[in-house]
């Protein structure tokens, strides 16, 4: 490897192309340093820059080196068929390059050969055994394979060679999720965060695997470290007060929805979450509380949780007469079908209210409409509709 390509090897591209223009200053027809910095302009996406340089190399006749960099050109233009070729011709040129076979096996994969894909992939693991990028790509490939252990193992050891490597362990987790191994999932992100402590990616996940969990605690602490992290996040903040709320801490999450609205970075859930706020005051703030929903719903046109949380929050709201806000409830919740009309939760609110106002053939429609979509026997809102549509044929 000459010392071109061990700067570009050890991540020093700022070096790499500086050394590379003193070279082509001297030696306007250099190959190595034309071939750098094809490969820099390759990384930036520059792709006419790259064929640029490689066509000057190639002056003095194709080498392992240009043809791989013409293949990486074809396959970032989604020409793979050429690439292919191009990674085959690198290979004629050298069997035993690593990156040819890599390239080759990325190539296959997205034309749907996978088992040469994985032969491939297997050789450049084979001649590159600590390139964690290799054995990275082998893994998942292995895994849409069907070959859960395999690609397990593959990932598993590709965070060895790389601890700091994200997608490893991303993958990783997806592969042991998917497999109902929370707890072994949970821990690589953990493992993960030791490295990287403040990876808002790995945080992201490891906040929604422990509330699949139920480990509020460990949830917390992961979207606390999240929101830190991404102060003018408005899903983050939002996570994060849902979770404070699940601890009652009220206060607190109108502190955070105000500082986000103050800063014009409100969103749907903010909103959802600064009302439920308002109703747990003594007395409820009933009027604020759906104020924010209102607030919500404008936030988010096309989103349902606001409308359908808005109307079920009228059907509770003590009035005088007592059903005085009842046509408003249906006719948010209605908006809140009209959003989406395949959730069965505004289905059901529906049905509910339509039911109180003593209009019965609507809210059976709307209860045949829950019934009707493919909800497993055990869902709540499954068994609810069916008992009000008992209810119903009473009526």
């Amino acid at each position: 490897m000459n010392p071109l390509e061990k700067l570009l090897a050890a991540g020093q591209l700022p070096q790499a192309h500086a050394e590379a223009k003193k070279v082509l200053a001297r030696q306007p027809t250099n190959r190595d340093a034309l071939v750098v910095m094809a490969k820099l302009a390759l990384m930036d996406g520059k792709l006419p820059q790259a064929e640029e340089f490689v066509t000057k190399a190639e002056a003095q006749g194709a080498t392992g080196d240009t043809l791989l960099v013409r293949a990486n050109v074809a396959a970032q233009k989604g020409e793979l068929e050429p690439a292919l070729k191009l990674y085959q011709q690198a290979l004629g040129k050298d069997p035993k390059r690593a990156e040819a076979h890599f390239g080759r096996g990325l190539m296959l994969i997205k034309l749907g050969k996978t088992e040469q894909s994985l032969e491939a992939l297997a050789q450049a693991v084979q001649l590159a055994p600590t390139n964690a990028a290799f054995r990275y790509r082998l893994g998942q490939v292995q895994l849409e394979a069907g070959k859960d252990e395999e690609g397990i193992a593959s990932l598993q050891q590709a965070i060895t060679d790389m601890p700091r490597f994200v997608p490893a362990y991303l993958s990783l987790t997806h592969a042991l999720a998917s497999r109902d191994d929370l707890l072994g999932a949970k821990r690589v992100l953990e493992k993960g965060l030791k490295e990287l402590p403040r990876n808002s990616r790995l945080l992201a996940s490891l906040t929604v695997l422990s509330m699949a969990l139920r480990d509020v605690n460990a949830s917390y602490k992961a979207a606390s470290a999240l929101a830190a992290n991404r102060p003018k996040d408005p899903d983050a903040q939002a996570n994060l007060a849902q979770l404070m709320l699940a601890r009652g801490q009220y206060q607190q999450v109108l502190h955070l929805c105000r500082t986000m609205d103050s800063l014009g970075l409100s969103n749907e859930s903010l909103k959802m979450a600064e009302a439920t706020c308002y109703e747990s005051e003594e007395p409820p703030a009933y009027d604020k509380a759906v104020a924010a929903y209102e607030a919500g719903m404008g936030l988010a046109p096309d989103g349902w949780r606001a409308a359908n949380n808005l109307g079920q929050l009228l059907l509770r709201m003590p009035a005088e007469p007592a059903e005085q806000h009842l046509p408003r409830a249906i006719t948010v919740l209605e908006e809140a079908v009209r959003r989406a009309p395949q959730r069965p939760e505004p289905l059901l609110n529906l049905a509910l209210a339509l039911s109180r106002a003593g209009q019965q053939a609507k809210a059976r429609e709307q209860v045949k409409k829950v019934l009707a979509l493919p909800l497993p026997e055990t869902d709540e809102v499954r068994q609810e509709a069916a008992r009000l549509e008992q209810a119903l044929a009473k009526a």
